[in-house]
């Protein structure tokens, strides 16, 4: 195990910081564990540090995509508000919210809309409304990826990207986030997520978490970035 992690490290570059991830790694690669019993996110170790440093009760949170990371955050900000667009997995989500009595946290299924915006949608172009999964062929999920916009620009503290038609989801998250907040994209290193982005994140973002690094129940290291909207006077 410990061969493979220091593999890991070597291939993907992520630094000798990552050893300090290694028994935390390997205890979620045990059997029965799992991102809703440990109510934790599928997201990299160096992450998750960030977020807990970072976020704190007075804290709002948008996420696309809900799970592990849902109920992490409903222990360590002040309000969630998730969307989802899978029937059955949000059914298990709002129970486990239930029985824990949690107060602050506002679930939405928005599952996708059937047929196309435009002949031969580009997974990567945020104005189609695609997705790059074979299930998603067919349908377009705009009325999911606009759920943010009920809510009044800068109003997040963080936008967690973790779902479906992710360059659209970024495109509405964007001027939701507050001065100084931060966008959230998992699975970073798919360039088409962010190519349509990336002098817009120069311009308005600082880069402050990136590159591949531990992941829990994940055997391979992952990609999460976070950026933080420069404060503007």
């Amino acid at each position: 195990m410990i061969k493979h992690f220091l593999k890991q490290i070597l291939q993907n570059s992520s630094g000798i910081l990552s050893l300090k991830y290694y028994f935390r790694w390997k205890a979620s690669l045990e059997d029965g564990a799992n991102s809703i019993r440990d109510e934790q996110p599928w997201i990299t170790f160096k992450t998750i540090s960030f977020l807990k440093n970072n976020l704190n009760k007075n804290s709002r949170v948008f996420e696309y995509g809900g799970g592990g990371s849902t109920l992490f955050f409903v222990k360590l900000v002040g309000e969630v508000v998730t969307v989802e667009h899978n029937k059955e997995w949000f059914a298990i989500l709002s129970e486990m919210i239930n029985k824990k009595a949690f107060s602050n946290w506002k679930g939405n299924f928005i599952d996708a809309e059937k047929g196309d915006l435009i002949s031969n949608p580009n997974k990567n172009n945020p104005s189609h409304y695609s997705s790059g999964d074979k299930p998603s062929v067919g349908f377009n999920y705009k009325k999911y990826v606009s759920c943010i916009d009920q809510f009044s620009d800068e109003s997040f503290d963080l936008v967690s990207v973790d779902g479906r038609s992710r360059p659209s989801c970024i495109l509405h998250a964007i001027p939701k986030i507050k001065n100084g907040g931060f966008l959230l994209v998992d699975n970073s290193d798919r360039d088409y997520y962010l190519s349509f982005f990336q002098e817009r994140l120069k311009r308005e973002f600082v880069n402050v978490v990136d590159g591949f690094g531990p992941t829990p129940y994940a055997k391979e290291f992952t990609r999460t970035s976070i950026w933080q909207k420069k404060i503007r006077l």
